[in-house]
């Protein structure tokens, strides 16, 4: 089974200045199938990459990305409107739109790993597929 990639993981497997870098690419060396990347986490992707190492390194992160480097997983209308509910379900605990998504297609795809960093969104959802997510990378 396949896992997601949620922002903060994928910020940390391509910054080799981030504290988490090494954590998270040991951790995605040993997958066994490539974790796919929601469409709704490139954009927050691209900003972070472009707010720490510029426009230039976020311009070949995303050449990276659309040459198949992680594939891409679309989210339709029923996932946006899960995202909807979660949102409104979670409201107290300031859930993100891009996290509701992953959480969505997570749920929609029947996959409970996620690589994340964002161990409060993630860890508070409770997913209708699984008792809860398996967080990647294992923090210490």
């Amino acid at each position: 089974m396949t896992a997601l990639l949620d922002s903060s993981a994928m910020v940390a497997a391509l910054d080799p200045r981030d504290p988490w870098h090494a954590a998270v690419r040991t951790s995605l060396a040993g997958e066994r199938f490539v974790p796919r990347l929601p469409i709704t986490v490139l954009p927050e992707v691209a900003w972070l990459v472009d707010s720490r190492r510029g426009s230039r390194v976020a311009a070949a992160v995303i050449r990276a990305i659309a040459a198949g480097t992680w594939p891409i997983e679309p989210v339709d209308n029923d996932d946006v409107r899960r995202a909807g509910e979660l949102l409104e379900r979670y409201a107290d605990s300031r859930l993100s739109f891009v996290d509701a998504t992953v959480v969505a297609l997570a749920e929609r795809l029947g996959v409970s790993r996620i690589y994340t960093l964002d161990r409060h969104d993630f860890g508070l959802v409770r997913p209708k597929h699984v008792a809860a997510f398996e967080l990647l990378p294992v923090l210490p």
